[in-house]
Order: structure tokens, then C-alpha cells, then sequence
């Protein structure tokens, strides 16, 4: 099987397309199989072009990441937030809320229960799952669940992380718990999340974690966005709304 692996889409189905071209991704080929690592929609104007895309796909793996959460949460509660104007899930819901319209339903009630009705979105989200994994690989949104001392930021590994706090896991900057020694033998993890700017930055001193075009230092002009790469781990987000591009990757496994 050759799997397609993209992450952190959110909302931005023309570049996810020209990603998955790029690399000559089939649908209708059965040895393809697209792997999303999460957050498929918030932030871009095309979150309903992209759940019909994934959903429409015979071979798929959807993991979810924490925006999915952000908007089940939403729609529970029935009731914004501050950080869901910040991260999108607002006009993301209002999108969903469009496409699933009941016309015999007030303004208020809208929202919230028209977007939670929505056949798109219950369908992607009734595919989730936590991770994938293969003989050689664990794909997860932000990394394997582990114990985060926030006092003193450090990071330690729990044996039984299968069945650990995915939830929380979603949150995590896999860069930085990879850095501090959570990794898995003979395994490389696969994870989106944390804009992979951060790790080519403080982890490989390639480029700024946010380029500055106002600079005079070329160096401080330049940010990586493409995949970090290093023993044990792959990151992928490429912080689609910043960049304007989706990384996918290909891996045969």
C-alpha cells in the first residue's frame, strides 16, 4: 500500500488537491490510501469541499486532531468561545450550519444544530480515529500520548501509550516531545500539528521559526515550511494558512 500522508489542511481543499497531484495521488487506484493527520477544516473557506473530498475516498485513514475536538465541543455546548472565533471554528460552523439549512429552524437555533446535523461532517467525524499504526510507522495528529510536566517542561514516556490520553495528545508539539526523548524503537512517528517552521528552527538552526521580509539579514527572511525530517520522526504541518501549501508525503509501507 502507498499511503498519502497530509496534515493540518484546515479548510484549504486547493491546496490539499494540488498537494495529493503533485505526488500523483489516485482515488481510484487501490494501492492508494490517503492518511489525514487532522484538522481538515477551521481557518481556510473550503472546510465542506474538503469533507466531501475525504469522505468521498475508498481508501482513507482520518485521524483527528484537536480542531475536530474544538468543534464537537462547540456544537455540544452550543455556545462560542473565545478561542473558537480565534481558531476558526465559527465560521467553519457557519459553513456546515449552510449546507445542512433547515428552513423551519429560527436563527438562533441555526448554527449549532444545523451544523451538528450536517451529513458531511457526521460522516467524516464517525471515521476518526487516534492513530494508525504500521510495522514501521505510527501516524498521530501531535504525538503519542505522554506525561508533560508543565513546571519544569519536561517530558516523559508511558508504557501503555495506546491507551493513554489521545485527547491531550492532540495538543502536543511533536518536535519538542521527540527533542525530549519520547520516541518509540525501531518506529518513526508521523505527526502534524506544530508548524514544522519551529523544529528546522530551534532543533536544526535552518532558517527563522517566522520569516521577518523586513530584515537585512537574509537569513532572518527565510522559514522552512517543507517536512522535518529526522530519526524517528516525520512533522507536516506546514502552517497551510501562513504558507499557502500542504505537505504530503508518500510512504510505502
Amino acid at each position: 500500500m502507498k499511503y498519502f500522508c497530509v496534515s493540518d489542511v484546515h479548510g484549504f481543499f486547493n491546496f490539499l488537491k494540488q498537494a495529493l497531484d503533485e505526488k500523483g495521488f489516485d482515488a481510484s487506484n487501490p494501492e492508494h490510501c490517503l492518511i489525514s493527520l487532522g484538522d481538515i477544516f477551521d481557518r481556510g473557506s473550503e472546510p465542506i469541499q474538503c469533507l466531501r473530498f475525504v469522505n468521498s475516498l475508498p481508501n482513507k485513514i482520518l485521524i483527528r486532531g484537536n480542531h475536530e475536538t474544538l468543534m464537537e465541543e462547540a456544537l455540544k455546548r452550543k455556545e462560542f468561545l473565545y478561542h473558537d472565533w480565534h481558531n476558526g471554528t465559527v465560521a467553519t460552523a457557519s459553513d456546515l450550519a449552510y449546507f445542512g439549512f433547515d428552513s423551519e429552524l429560527s436563527s438562533v437555533d441555526k448554527i449549532f444544530k444545523c451544523a451538528a446535523n450536517n451529513i458531511d461532517y457526521n460522516k467524516y467525524m464517525n471515521s476518526l480515529v487516534n492513530y494508525f499504526e504500521t510495522d514501521n510507522y505510527i501516524f498521530v495528529h501531535g504525538w503519542i500520548p505522554c506525561k508533560y510536566d508543565r513546571n519544569m517542561k519536561t517530558y516523559s514516556l508511558i508504557s501503555d501509550w495506546r491507551n493513554g490520553d489521545w485527547n491531550a495528545a492532540t495538543w502536543i508539539n511533536g518536535m519538542e516531545a521527540w527533542s525530549n526523548g519520547i520516541k518509540i524503537d525501531n518506529k518513526t512517528i508521523v505527526c502534524g500539528h506544530w508548524h514544522t517552521s519551529w523544529g528546522h528552527h530551534f532543533l536544526h538552526n535552518d532558517g527563522m521559526e517566522w520569516e521577518n521580509p523586513r530584515s537585512t539579514n537574509p537569513e532572518h527572511r527565510r522559514a522552512r515550511f517543507d517536512p522535518f525530517v529526522d530519526n524517528g520522526i516525520i512533522a507536516i504541518d506546514a502552517c497551510t494558512a501562513h504558507s499557502h501549501k500542504v505537505n504530503c508525503i508518500v510512504i510505502e509501507d
